[in-house]
């Protein structure tokens, strides 16, 4: 045991410095009987902030206990001042097993929450300390989704501490709407008209055929990116010709049926695998996270100026499912069946194209006159 004086200004308080970076506090004083003591009165390790100031007090109450004629009962203590760090490091470990979006996450919270919120004590923060966050964050440029994400992360890890007791008695600040999260004007308004559809996937052709198949699947399904990234051989149905999308929590499950150029590039194009195979993967095996930055290229070659637009209006890998959703809207299909073709849990994210819909409402009000 290495034992050492803490400082002059301190006289009468030991440390111990551990290998494991913990460092232990000891006081020393004289008993009634005037019997030397040397006693352990607390420890600072990662999840308890016991300083040399608590070990001070603790050395002038225990004399003046001693002054007093009383003995004193002294115990170590540990004075739980638990930062949010702590907790994040004890998230990340569980986020890294059981959330495929863990290294996302690690990504925002090291860039964004831990300068606002990292190094502050848990039991001190309180919604205004994640308001101010969420102000700072919208007034550095972030969009309103990327906000919200944040603040989501955040909640999270507090509800993983307060369930596995990591921390007691502290309520959730961001919980039950003690936090306002940012509204998200997600009615992305962009899409392909049929010649500009056209135009990107023969350039995708000619820049990348792995790229050109993934355009083309989410164009005539209407998929998401995940869910298409995701899709395996044996999700195609080649007596049906329909492709099964599973449920996620995002959609619900469904079938589409293959068009003919779709089918195309499936029997012609496309080396079939084994039935567990995925159907998309990079050179190196590894499935796709996101759209290749051929994509873009290929509609910066169509729609000039596109990347300078408004994030509504602008074409990202997700106009091509907003595209196909708007196509069946324009035949005049019904909005519960576009429902189930986009796989949405509810209508109102389906009520966006109702407009493209020919409307009999509308012709006949037209037709009005006197």
């Amino acid at each position: 045991m290495a034992l050492k004086p803490a400082s002059k200004k301190y006289q009468g308080v030991w440390i111990n410095e551990l290998k494991n970076g913990d460092v232990s506090y000891y006081i020393n004083y004289r008993d009634i009987d005037g019997i030397s003591k040397r006693v352990l009165v607390g420890k600072k390790t990662r999840f308890h902030d016991f300083t040399i100031k608590d070990a001070y007090q603790k050395l002038i109450e225990t004399k003046f206990k001693i002054q007093t004629d009383e003995v004193p009962q002294i115990k170590g203590t540990r004075v739980a001042k638990i930062k949010f760090d702590n907790l994040w490091i004890k998230y990340l470990e569980y986020a890294k097993s059981n959330k495929k979006t863990w290294r996302d996450d690690e990504i925002r919270y090291r860039k964004h929450i831990q300068p606002r919120v990292g190094n502050k004590i848990v039991k001190s923060l309180k919604p205004l300390d994640f308001e101010k966050m969420k102000a700072e964050l919208s007034a550095k440029g972030l969009s309103a989704s990327s906000v919200k994400h944040c603040l989501a992360i955040a909640r999270q890890v507090f509800n993983f501490a307060i369930k596995n007791d990591l921390i007691q008695n502290v309520p959730n600040p961001i919980a039950n709407g003690r936090v306002k999260m940012p509204e998200l004007d997600n009615a992305r308004l962009a899409y392909l008209t049929v010649e500009q559809a056209k135009e990107i996937l023969e350039i995708l052709k000619l820049l990348s055929k792995n790229t050109y198949h993934l355009a083309s699947f989410l164009l005539f399904t209407g998929a998401r990116f995940s869910e298409v990234a995701t899709l395996r051989w044996q999700d195609i149905d080649f007596n049906t010709n329909t492709i099964y999308f599973k449920k996620n929590k995002k959609g619900n499950s469904r079938h589409i049926a293959i068009s003919p150029q779709l089918m195309d590039i499936l029997e012609k194009e496309m080396r079939k695998g084994e039935p567990t195979e995925l159907l998309f993967t990079r050179k190196n095996g590894t499935p796709y996270r996101s759209m290749p930055k051929y994509f873009i290229s290929a509609v910066n070659a169509v729609i000039p100026n596109n990347d300078k637009k408004e994030a509504k209006y602008k074409i990202t890998t997700h106009s091509l499912r907003h595209t196909h959703a708007s196509w069946l809207a324009s035949t005049g299909l019904d909005i519960l069946q576009i429902k189930e073709q986009l796989g949405h849990k509810t209508i109102e994210m389906t009520m966006r194209y109702s407009h493209l819909i020919p409307n009999k409402r509308h012709e006949a009000t037209q037709s009005l006159s006197i």
